[in-house]
């Protein structure tokens, strides 16, 4: 197993949004997998490596391991392989702890996993080996020609498959502070050093960590020391400090929208802010009320606070404050000033479709899906006519209010279209994007399964 490789500086630019892919519906009995279960199937695992004797006799590894495993999300436990790689579990208990160590953040961690046979003519884009594989043996039923040999009996050969070349696997395990936009900088990065990204197993600690698990290929060689440094000098070169200028600028932003909240700005001493009812990467969801009205207060963390983010923020407050409609998250005002910035809205007693949905097994009525269906269009609607890109549409974003009414919500990445030069595909979320936004994410055509599991999950 390959040593841990680490750059010395925090990865600032790395950023992943609020609110991401949100997982397939399961059944109720896999809705709660038994965790003491999974604990003791990889402790049975690494007793019969024969590798771990020390390790498994120490008292205290049971109670640790148990802690580790309540820190991922139910999400990790679906996704993990006990039979196969019990060890892994091992190997990110071990890359999170170091982690935990801000001198050491972010921690990369890349290892060799195999080789196998493609076509020549293959490019590395999109390809899915579970996928490739039966469609090219159809395609090789359909292209066989039956030929004699000299002895006279049947044999076949194979008119559709070119010449065979070595495609070697391997896998780039990243962690870090769980941070907006994180995800797609990653994976922009990895790209950039040559990287094409097979699989993705992204998730969130109840700490607010991020264990990222890549699967690649684009690396011709199984020694991946060269690698590690070759995504440090990349990481190193994005993280140049910005010039004076570009500071200065960014500040002038930031007072300029803050000075166009104008009457949307809220005493902070108005608001009562109650139980905490929901966390992302960069911000946390209280019930609260405000003038009398039960509200949602949106409250940025202060550590994650910059002035990208602050800007995205702003944008948000001012997209809020210019929209009315039956199927919009009602908006009633925001704080900007330090150190309190957060969004006052509705509270929507429902929570989001994408909950709803799980708790009917999602199985609804065909009256109810014509209804929450007629609420999205109407809402999508009334938002591009008034020339607002909402850009991350999905159930996690769309509430339930009282009669069941449904609104969209998290403008966090939505923009005016006049700011078209602004934007970029690597927004929102992969699993739910449109298909033609794909033209800019060469890195997630086809199979490129990406899954980042949040706290609530």
């Amino acid at each position: 197993m390959a040593p841990s490789r680490r750059v010395g500086e925090e990865l600032q630019d790395l950023e992943e949004g609020t609110g991401e892919s949100s997982p397939a519906p399961r059944s109720p009995r896999e809705a709660h997998p038994d965790l003491h279960a999974v604990q003791r199937r990889i402790c049975e695992r690494l007793r019969l490596t024969g590798r771990h004797d020390e390790t498994l006799a120490d008292p205290s590894f049971h109670g640790r391991l148990a802690r580790h495993l309540q820190r991922l999300p139910r999400r990790y436990l679906f996704d993990l392989d006990v039979e196969d790689k019990a060890e892994d579990v091992l190997l990110h208990w071990e890359i999170l702890q170091e982690c935990a160590d801000p001198e050491k953040r972010p921690v990369f961690h890349a290892r060799y996993i195999k080789s196998m046979s493609v076509r020549a003519d293959y490019h590395g884009i999109g390809d899915n080996q579970e996928l490739e594989e039966p469609c090219q043996r159809l395609m090789e039923d359909l292209s066989l020609e039956r030929r004699k040999t000299v002895d006279g009996n049947d044999s076949m050969s194979i008119s559709s498959r070119g010449d065979l070349k070595t495609k070697l696997i391997h896998e780039i395990i990243f962690s870090s502070i769980d941070r907006p936009k994180l995800l797609s900088r990653l994976t922009a990065l990895l790209s950039e050093v040559g990287l094409n990204i097979q699989e993705a197993h992204v998730y969130s600690t109840k700490d607010n960590f991020c264990l990222d698990v890549f699967v690649v290929d684009g690396w011709e060689t199984e020694e991946t020391d060269d690698l590690i440094v070759k995504i440090k000098v990349a990481l190193a070169q994005k993280n140049a400090s910005p010039s004076n200028s570009t500071n200065s600028s960014t500040s002038e932003k930031v007072t300029d929208l803050q000075q166009k909240v104008g009457d949307s700005e809220i005493d902070w001493n108005m608001l009562t802010k109650g139980e905490k009812i929901a966390s992302g990467s960069s911000a946390d969801l209280y019930r609260g009320t405000y003038n009398g009205l039960d509200v949602a207060i949106k409250s940025l963390r202060i550590a994650n606070l910059n002035n990208p983010s602050e800007i995205e923020f702003l944008q948000e407050v001012l997209i809020l404050r210019r929209v009315n409609h039956e199927n919009i998250l009602r908006f009633y005002g925001a704080c900007t000033k330090h150190p309190y910035y957060c969004i006052i809205t509705e509270y929507m007693p429902g929570g989001n479709l994408y909950d709803f949905l799980h708790k009917h097994n999602n199985f609804l009525d065909l009256i109810t899906i014509l209804k929450i269906a007629i609420s999205i269009s109407k809402g999508m609607d009334y938002l591009h006519q008034n020339d607002i890109i909402h850009r991350d549409l999905k159930t996690a974003n769309l509430l339930i209010g009282y009669d069941q009414v449904i609104k969209i919500a998290d403008f966090g990445v939505a923009r005016h279209g006049s700011q078209e030069g602004q934007m970029t595909a690597e927004t929102g979320t992969y699993r739910w994007m449109a298909p033609e936004m794909y033209s800019a994410l060469p890195l997630f055509y086809g199979s490129c399964q990406l899954q980042r599991s949040h706290m609530t999950t």
